[in-house]
């Protein structure tokens, strides 16, 4: 197979969509092909921007309860009869003009007592809503932090030139999509079909190699109804196995998991 052949097999490759022989041609070719190890990385890196990709629409409910909210809402304050200021140093009269123009009844309230702590209640009120902003900000910015390495650590695992995909069934109604990189000694699987976890129920994942089982970290459910989980580690296992844990996880299966060959 010559360099253009090669060339034009890349996008195959990003996918694992190739027969052996072509993966092997391509293998053969991308050590000697700058553009060619860029053009595979720009593929997997699209790949895992559209497996992550999502929308999720505005609540059915949404202008019904911006248009009640506002209907409810008084856009003026009440009226005041004129020419009732009053002289300095008096309570001014709380009286609401009625409709006419007519004043309407004095209703006697705390008026003096509202006109010399509002500001200061609206100065607690001010900094109450900092405080919770500023916690909202940090948690904020801590989750976007996470989700950013997160992404880093798909995109180079994807980006890996030794990194290989492989899909099928994990037990009963359920299908994985498995990347493993042995050069960067990482796994990540993508699990479709599971059931849901009960309360307090993890997904976990396990290496399966010769000298048994040992854990691989926990399964994260997206909004898609997909469970994925990152590992590092990786060694040389000849499958994955994932079984219904406790939430954090155990040291061993509590039952046998379901298993993947890789």
């Amino acid at each position: 197979m010559n360099d253009i052949d090669a060339h034009g097999l890349i996008a195959g490759y990003a996918v694992d969509a190739l027969e052996p022989e072509e993966r092997a041609a391509v293998e053969r070719h991308l050590p000697g092909c700058e553009d060619c190890r860029r053009d595979l990385g720009e593929f997997r890196e699209t790949l895992v921007r559209l497996a992550y990709a999502e929308a999720a629409p505005p609540p059915e409910d949404l202008w019904s309860r911006i248009r009640d909210t506002a209907a409810g809402t008084r856009q003026f304050p009440p009226q005041r009869v004129p020419g009732s200021a009053g002289t300095e140093g008096s309570d001014p009269p709380s009286a609401e003009v009625e409709a006419g123009g007519a004043p309407g009844t004095v209703v006697a309230g705390p008026a003096r007592w509202w006109s010399h702590r509002l500001p200061w209640l609206v100065a607690a009120a001010c900094a109450l809503v900092a405080v919770v902003l500023g916690g909202t900000l940090v948690s904020f910015e801590r989750s976007m932090d996470q989700m950013s390495a997160h992404s880093a650590e798909v995109e180079a695992l994807l980006a890996a030139p030794d990194t290989h995909m492989h899909e099928g069934p994990l037990g009963e109604g359920a299908r994985a999509t498995v990347f493993t990189s042995y050069e960067m000694d990482a796994l990540m699987l993508v699990a479709e079909g599971l059931p849901d976890t009960p309360p307090g129920m993890q997904y976990q994942m396990w290496y399966v190699d010769e000298d048994g089982m040992r854990s691989a970290g926990m399964l994260s459910l997206s909004s898609d109804g997909r469970y994925s989980g990152m590992a590092h580690d990786m060694g040389s296992p000849v499958q994955v196995g994932v079984s219904l844990e406790p939430e954090g996880g155990m040291p061993e299966p509590s039952e046998q998991p379901m298993k993947f060959n890789l």
